[in-house]
């Protein structure tokens, strides 16, 4: 069960009188905004700097790098970052970048190793990010003292490494997350999990647009109805809103088999309803009944009309068998074809709408809570 016993049974309570009246959670006025933010290069500069540069990013999942020595690789908005796992068990993030000409450090995923050696001329790191070595030093003549690395502000928690893209900034996930989100991600004991497959996608459209297909349950009737709509409640949510970021829920069809003859909490949720997450400012994840879908979306690095795409499938078992590997091999499918198929055209209008001087606002209705919270999240960053 993702829940803990006290808010598995709220959440319930919640479900079945929306699945009984046919209703949804619903904010209390509807929210518009300008369909420039998508298309304008000066707003996406200030998301580079407000949001991308100074914010925490789930960056690496810590099943990447379990043991002392090993190391993951990982591109952030901007930056090629390279995070190793110290002997004493602590993650440090630096940029992946050899101090002496810029020749990216480390081209591998991941693996394991305590000198990272720098293919272009040799120069050698130790997993602390200080420099152990240079070659022909006494014709390279002298180097600065404390010449290394550059470390970025990271931290290990909820199963994820957390990182800040910015070296002069701050990590302070108490304050992002605050202590619902925070209470939240410790149910679900991510740690525990493994990443089994992880790809990174390009989209031609805006990363909030792709990040809001993914939150959006109004639309599942219209443009999923090829691989999902038959299997949900449609227009049906429930939201715990934590202030920047959400936890929702949606009806399966299967809530029916226990909605009359269970109390509610009776029965673990997991096989009964879908569950997302918003991280913001760039984060949503989906529970499912056997793994969670892990979406982080970053800006292109000069194009406000598109994004990278970056999705992960979690798993409790490190190894699958036969059988697993058959079921997370077809809900990969499901995924790839309900968002690159299907909300991918839908987002490209959008983006298409979004560069026109005349297209006016966007308007979020009362039953779109959950975007609601991301907009009122990436507003209250821009203006920090």
């Amino acid at each position: 069960m993702y829940f803990s016993p006290e808010r598995n049974t709220r959440l319930a309570e919640r479900l079945f009188a929306h699945a009984r009246a046919g209703t949804t959670d619903r904010a209390a006025a509807a929210m518009s905004y300008p369909l420039s933010v998508y298309a304008d290069p000066a707003i996406a500069a200030k998301e580079r700097e407000r949001i991308f540069q100074a914010l925490p990013m789930m960056a690496v999942h810590a099943s990447q790098l379990p043991e002392p020595g090993d190391f993951a690789t990982v591109q952030l908005n901007r930056t090629p970052v390279l995070v190793s796992r110290q002997k004493d068990g602590r993650v440090r993030a630096f940029v992946n970048a050899c101090r002496h000409r810029g020749s990216t450090l480390v081209r591998q995923e991941s693996g394991r190793r305590h000198l990272f050696s720098c293919p272009y001329h040799g120069w050698s790191y130790g997993s602390d990010g200080v420099l152990k070595a240079l070659t022909f030093p006494e014709t390279f003549g002298p180097v600065p003292e404390d010449l290394r690395l550059v470390e970025l502000p990271c931290e290990q928690r909820h199963g994820f490494v957390w990182i800040v893209e910015d070296p002069q900034g701050r990590i302070d996930l108490d304050e992002h997350l605050g202590p619902g989100m925070d209470r939240l991600l410790a149910e679900y004991r991510l740690e525990t999990y493994h990443v089994w497959r992880s790809e990174t996608f390009e989209f031609p459209q805006n990363w909030k647009i792709m990040l809001e297909g993914v939150l959006d349950g109004y639309h599942v009737s219209f443009v999923h109805g090829a691989t999902i709509k038959p299997y949900f409640y449609l227009n049906m949510m429930v939201i715990e809103d934590f202030g920047r970021h959400h936890l929702t829920g949606t009806p399966r069809r299967t809530i029916d088999t226990i909605l009359d003859t269970e109390a509610p909490g009776q029965s673990a949720l997991d096989g009964y309803a879908v569950f997302g997450n918003l991280v913001s400012p760039n984060t949503s994840f989906v529970l499912h009944p056997h793994h969670i879908e892990h979406w982080t979306l970053y800006q292109h690095p000069s194009d406000p009309g598109a994004c990278r795409a970056v999705l992960r499938i979690l798993t409790p078992s490190k190894t699958l068998d036969e059988r697993g590997q058959v079921l997370m091999e077809k809900n990969w499918k499901i995924a790839c074809a309900a968002i690159v198929n299907e909300d991918v055209p839908v987002g490209n209008g959008i983006q298409a709408s979004a560069r026109s001087p005349h297209a006016g606002v966007a308007l979020l209705g009362l039953n779109e809570v959950g975007n609601q919270v991301f907009h009122r999240a990436w507003r209250h960053y821009m203006r920090e």
